[in-house]
């Protein structure tokens, strides 16, 4: 049914709505698979008793999601069609508020792993990388080669070259590393 006052949405409406389901799903692409991870940091993996609890935890955070995600659905789609969309958003909004500053007040409490045994961030690496091929753009190829790394021809991949022009200050395993994430991007 159509009511006869409802209008298409403006270009504006529209930017706003893609925006914001983008958002969303980046949103929950970085809550998802960090909050599994964050989870299993808290238990030592060196004691019989954290192992333990740790395969609960999992099967606690399996059992919480399938039963809070059916839940939701039931009790939502009855509060948006019969009661009101504004209250079935924000019902949602608050429990999301609430569970964030309960995840904040325990911040003294949590465990925080900082062994990385010497390795820098991979963002720094591949920034660096990035940096590194931008900076030695105009350098001829006669410049590339890393004295301290020999590689075969054959290693190196093929896609992304303008990233060799990195190997002067970058490690070839960190110019492929870089190469990796680039191939993960979607192109359209």
């Amino acid at each position: 049914m159509t009511s006869s006052n409802s209008k298409d949405p403006n270009q504006l409406q529209v930017i706003l709505f893609f925006c914001s389901l983008y958002l969303i799903a980046i949103g929950q692409g970085g809550y998802k698979p960090c909050i599994k991870v964050f989870g299993a940091d808290q238990f030592d993996g060196n004691d019989i008793k954290d192992a333990k609890d740790k395969s609960s935890y999992f099967n606690w955070l399996m059992f919480g999601s399938c039963v809070s995600i059916l839940t939701f659905r039931l009790v939502s789609s009855y509060i948006q069609e019969d009661l009101s969309w504004s209250l079935g958003f924000g019902i949602p909004s608050v429990f999301m508020l609430l569970a964030l500053f309960l995840f904040l007040l325990g911040t003294k409490t949590y465990r925080f792993s900082t062994a990385r045994e010497g390795k820098k961030n991979p963002f720094a690496r591949i920034s660096h990388v990035f940096m590194a091929a931008l900076k030695n753009r105009t350098q001829p190829d006669s410049y590339i080669a890393n004295p301290n790394e020999t590689l075969l021809t054959h290693q190196s991949s093929k896609q992304f070259r303008f990233l060799n022009k990195a190997a002067i200050s970058c490690s070839f395993a960190e110019i492929e590393e870089a190469k990796a994430v680039l191939k993960l991007v979607p192109c359209g």
